[in-house]
């Protein structure tokens, strides 16, 4: 029996055209209005590059050249990367935020890991390996965090010490705010939860994995399981920050507006916590995550339009979003596909059961 839609890659492609793909739509319709951004070319290379290699491919699909191609345009001189990019190809910045530019190394080095055919792949490692000395001047931890994860990727599969010289400068960092801000009662990196919560800890965790640091661990798994206290409700279910005010400590926590973004994180933070430890409730909140994208929210409406394969823009405090931009379309295909590698679902959408344990399993 099919739990869930099968994967595909329609609204992908309907939204990627010859240079990128493009940032936001109008309903189901791809909006040339506001371009493209670095964010979503990055994202959206990891949805091909798994999805290729998840499916049996032989070949990349064009669109994975069609980003990875993107990526080599925003590089600047100095291994910076620009963001945003109007529909007649004008940069519209000299330099992307500090997000945008560790999320760039992450999908360069999951492409250079993954990729199917060698011209592919040492062209996202050669790009990377030529920037990636420029992270050490990130100042945010979720560029912290989306580094570490490229340099996870990357030492996978070239090991290197000055690249692993990196991962703990950046890690440390996370450690060192995670020691100034939390407390009893916040256990977290910030005084409040803003986005992307679960990538946070996530990193570490996988900081962990290739180093072999506990505290990496430690913290990791304590700042993972406070999030979920925060984000899980009784009944289970998944119950995201607001990005409309987020959640100051000691302060009101906003309810809407909730984004795709958010679960695709929290299903991702899960299952490396899963791969970790091998309990069952990290599959449990990983698969609630993924039902938030199917319904099982405050709204109780599913984000997926079955006729076009889209992914609604989240929930406002009157219901979805009708908007169907890139950010939503790529990050439910990255919950599915991060579900999909761990063995837990299939790409026809059929639930595997229990599966055996992550850490027995090939990548």
């Amino acid at each position: 029996m099919t739990a869930y839609p099968p994967v595909t890659l329609n609204h992908l492609l309907r939204m990627t055209d010859d240079t990128g793909i493009i940032q936001h739509a109008l309903f189901a319709v791809p909006d040339p209005v506001h371009g493209y951004s670095v964010d979503d070319q990055a994202r959206a290379l990891m949805v091909s590059v798994a999805h290729a290699r998840l499916a049996g491919d032989v070949r990349s699909p064009r669109c994975a050249f069609t980003y990875l191609s993107f990526l080599r345009l925003a590089a600047n001189q100095d291994g910076s990367f620009h963001n945003f990019l109007s529909f007649d190809r004008r940069w519209l910045d000299d330099r992307g935020s500090d997000d945008s530019q560790g999320r760039v190394w992450w999908a360069l080095a999951q492409s250079a890991r993954f990729g199917r055919e060698p011209g592919f792949a040492y062209a996202a490692a050669k790009l990377f390996d030529t920037s990636i000395a420029a992270a050490s001047r990130l100042q945010s931890p979720r560029s912290w965090a989306n580094t570490i994860f490229g340099l996870y990727h990357r030492q996978q599969l070239s090991p290197s010490v000055d690249q692993l010289t990196l991962l703990h400068e950046l890690a440390g960092r996370l450690v060192s705010s995670y020691e100034a801000v939390s407390g009893p009662e916040w256990r977290w990196f910030e005084p409040r939860l803003t986005y992307c919560n679960g990538s946070l800890p996530a990193a570490l965790l996988l900081a962990h994995e290739i180093t072999g640091d506990s505290r990496y661990r430690a913290i990791g798994l304590e700042a993972l399981d406070w999030l979920f206290t925060e984000l899980f409700a009784g009944n289970g279910d998944l119950n995201l920050v607001g990005q409309d005010g987020w959640y100051p400590r000691g302060g009101t926590r906003a309810i809407f507006d909730q984004q795709c973004v958010d679960a695709q994180g929290t299903v991702e933070a899960s299952l490396i916590a899963f791969r970790l430890t091998d309990e069952p409730r990290w599959r449990e909140h990983a698969l609630a995550a993924f039902e938030w994208l199917h319904g099982r929210n405050v709204h109780g409406l599913s984000l997926l339009d079955p006729l076009t394969g889209g992914c609604y823009d989240g929930l406002t405090r009157i219901g979805l979003n009708l908007n169907m931009g890139a950010e939503s379309i790529v990050c439910y295909l990255l919950a599915y596909l991060d579900l999909a590698e761990a063995g837990i679902l299939t790409l026809d959408g059929e639930l595997c059961g229990q599966p055996a344990p992550m850490h027995e399993r090939s990548p």
